[in-house]
């Protein structure tokens, strides 16, 4: 028996646990009941949370992603303007001059 086995084994059976466990917990109004108060309250911390950070003016994690979102694009933008645009010569430094010139 290898050792893939044996963990497909465990983890199969595991998995068989955890259904029926789960099953019977549905089965149970008072547990159904306090999983629809956690994510009740869940909800309700997130918001909370949310409103602080716009107190501090720390942006949220979905301000945050739309931020870069729209970063992303104007990147996109810039790269084809960039390749639709051709080089521009590079302006001639001068050379700078020697102290025993003068």
């Amino acid at each position: 028996m290898t050792d893939e086995s044996v963990f497909e084994r465990l983890r199969a059976r595991g998995e068989a646990v955890f259904s029926q466990v789960s099953a019977e917990l549905m089965k149970n109004p008072a547990f159904v009941q306090a999983m629809q108060a956690a994510v009740k309250g869940k909800e309700r911390v997130d918001e909370a949370v949310g409103q602080a950070l716009k107190a501090m003016n720390v942006p949220t994690r979905s301000e945050f992603r739309r931020a870069q979102t729209r970063i992303d694009a104007l990147a996109q933008e810039l790269a084809a303007l960039k390749a639709e645009r051709p080089a521009a010569p590079r302006p001639r430094r001068p050379k700078p001059r020697s102290r025993r010139a003068r």
